[in-house]
């Protein structure tokens, strides 16, 4: 996540209104390195302008303890002491490492928060380019989700030289709790950060909230709907995101932690879950384990359902549902 260069944190908003009955009040912003759009329902502008307000503050908030970007990040200052003494941890940090180790372990290391010198071997997200052999071994080396413990003094990354990489689920942390903020109105809100989403309740006139997912291959095109409601949270991660060519061959960002180069089977994976949190990471995750095992991983818990998107040898778009994720697609 990068710190937001020329900060649009002035509120603007945008009422949806209704003749009668509550509004949506919109609100469109930058936060943890992309755009950040935040919806919320409201009776009058005064409430709804308040949890906007409260809502960008927990993005740039849970940002600042988790960002690699800035060396007195509390991310950074465990890596600084990585190998020593463990450090006692903000409540949000010590919750996000705990849950991204349970997916870590579920996932096989699929999904690992340890990966960050394996990130920076390969430059994403400012300078991407191939590593030498050499240095990716040696970031590889560095990289194990059993090497981050916790302790009764706080966590420690247990060999020097090892790195937090948080990018797979801190956002989606950041996406609940303001989400969490805006529901304190009344009860009903979406907010989409980068593609990172959670809602509460439902819009006004409907009975969920419409969500499109992309098509990997053309992410100017929806080709796929879904209706969420209550506290849900969906999650993509896609190959299209971040990614740069070398004589022909396409490398992305979405890296396998358990081999040090991209994954390469899908396309694209959505994840829908109680929190963003979740669908974040296991977004991640089950795009690593590949269509068989990422579809299998999803499915043994019974409160996630995804599409997982493969491309066939004719260039063809395969997809791969959860027994659940029917139910959630709408037309149109």
């Amino acid at each position: 996540m990068r710190p937001p260069s020329g900060a649009l944190w002035s509120l603007t908003l945008v009422c949806l209104a209704c003749e009668t009955g509550p509004a949506i009040y919109e609100h469109t912003g930058f936060a943890m390195g992309t755009v950040a759009q935040l919806k919320v329902v409201a009776y009058d502008a005064s409430p709804a302008e308040e949890a906007l307000v409260r809502a960008m503050a927990e993005l740039a908030r849970i940002e600042r303890i988790t960002t690699v970007y800035s060396d007195s990040s509390d991310v950074a200052r465990l890596a600084r002491d990585a190998g020593g003494d463990p450090r006692a941890l903000p409540e949000d940090l010590d919750w996000i490492l705990e849950s991204a180790l349970r997916v870590a372990e579920r996932s096989g290391g699929a999904f690992d928060p340890t990966a960050g010198p394996l990130v920076r071997a390969w430059g994403f997200p400012e300078e991407p380019a191939l590593p030498d052999s050499v240095d990716l071994a040696a970031a590889l080396e560095l990289v194990s989700w059993e090497g981050c413990s916790k302790t009764e003094e706080g966590w420690q990354l247990t060999v020097a030289g090892m790195e937090l990489d948080l990018g797979g689920i801190a956002k989606g942390y950041a996406v609940d709790r303001a989400a969490d903020a805006l529901a304190a109105v009344t009860g009903n809100c979406l907010v989409n950060v980068g593609g990172d989403l959670a809602v509460r309740g439902s819009r006004p006139g409907r009975s969920g909230w419409h969500i499109g997912i992309q098509d990997p291959r053309e992410p100017s095109r929806l080709f796929l709907k879904i209706q969420v409601s209550g506290n849900r949270a969906v999650a993509t991660s896609g190959d299209y995101q971040r990614a740069f060519d070398v004589d022909g061959i396409r490398y992305h960002h979405i890296l396998d932690p358990r081999r040090g180069w991209p994954a390469g089977e899908l396309r694209s994976v959505t994840v829908v879950a109680p929190t963003c949190e979740l669908a974040d990471a296991w977004a991640t995750a089950a795009f690593v384990l590949g269509p068989e095992e990422g579809l299998e991983a999803l499915e043994a818990h019974p409160d996630l359902e995804g599409v997982l998107v493969e491309e066939d040898e004719k260039g063809d778009l395969v997809l791969h549902r959860t027994s659940g994720m029917v139910a959630l697609e709408v037309g149109g």
